[in-house]
């Protein structure tokens, strides 16, 4: 079970004109937390592929966490640490909307649900 990956994708929606650097930000000082709590980044899409100064780009930021024992451990760390908090509340006025989602290729969901 520790092999099947479960990915942790964020959705964010940066004010107008943010995004770009909204993006530099959350890589400078929310990813490395992430690295720390064993999440791999995946991939950094960001839609339309053009930077947009009067409409909001939509970021979407895909992680990879190694199974569910790890998923339980980078919970566990991110839940009580206030620097996550501490940065999610300093950007707050920056976003329009954000979501997280955790998913699993669809071969690796029955597997998953062996807990």
């Amino acid at each position: 079970m520790t092999g099947k990956t479960i990915y942790a994708v964020d959705e964010i929606v940066p004010r107008p004109g943010e995004a770009r650097a909204f993006l530099l930000a959350y890589m400078e000082r929310y990813a490395p937390g992430a690295r720390a709590r064993g999440m791999t980044l995946e991939r950094v899409l960001v839609s339309p592929p053009v930077w947009l100064e009067d409409q909001s780009n939509t970021l979407t930021i895909s992680w990879t966490i190694a199974g569910v024992p790890a998923w339980w451990q980078m919970s566990m760390q991110a839940r009580p640490d206030p620097a996550v908090a501490a940065w999610w509340s300093e950007v707050d006025d920056r976003v329009v909307s954000r979501r997280r989602e955790y998913m699993a290729a669809f071969e690796d969901v029955e597997v998953l649900s062996r807990v």
